[in-house]
């Protein structure tokens, strides 16, 4: 019996040593590793220039998409991804979109985001990241309802991280 025992006692180790052995530290992608960035719009006061402004009840959503990105409690920006397998994300951006409030009207803009999506390699258990270059925005389409987006200025034409805004949305 205790044949036996031994037997498997040492199976199990070189069973354990074989596994540690084939992973390598390259192996698991750290949770600080830079991934694709996303676009950081900041929102900025028409009237002063200089001055944060939230946009009131701000809904974001993808043209073509029926869901809502979430965006969670607007202060200052939003945090919005890029399509990594097109050179241009279409979004539709309302303000007042509290249906419920018979005061207000929805107001919907929409923006075209053109950039060139570049592919960065990471590492082998990261793979890939896209960083966006030559980020440049249509004008508002401006739908019946009027333009709440009064002018958009880019700051830093390429996405590579998220360390600051790359665009500011005058309203």
């Amino acid at each position: 019996m205790s044949i036996l025992r031994n037997i498997s006692l040492l199976a199990t180790i070189i069973l354990v040593i074989t596994f540690n052995m084939g992973c390598e530290r390259d192996d698991i992608c750290a949770e600080d590793t830079p991934t694709t960035p996303l676009l950081i719009i900041k929102f900025i006061d028409v009237e002063n220039g200089t001055e944060i402004k939230a946009p009131s009840e701000l809904q974001v959503k993808a043209v073509g998409v029926d869901d809502i990105y979430p965006i969670g409690s607007v202060r200052d920006s939003i945090l919005i991804p890029l399509k990594n397998d097109a050179s241009v994300t279409d979004y539709e951006l309302t303000i007042d979109s509290d249906t419920t409030n018979e005061e207000t009207t929805a107001n919907t803009d929409v923006i075209s985001i053109q950039y060139t999506p570049v592919e960065e390699y990471v590492s082998s258990a990261c793979g890939f990241k896209v960083n966006y270059e030559g980020i440049t925005i249509s004008p508002p389409v401006v739908g019946d309802d009027g333009s709440w987006i009064k002018n958009i200025t880019i700051q830093r034409e390429n996405v590579t991280d998220e360390s600051n805004a790359h665009v500011l949305i005058f309203h």
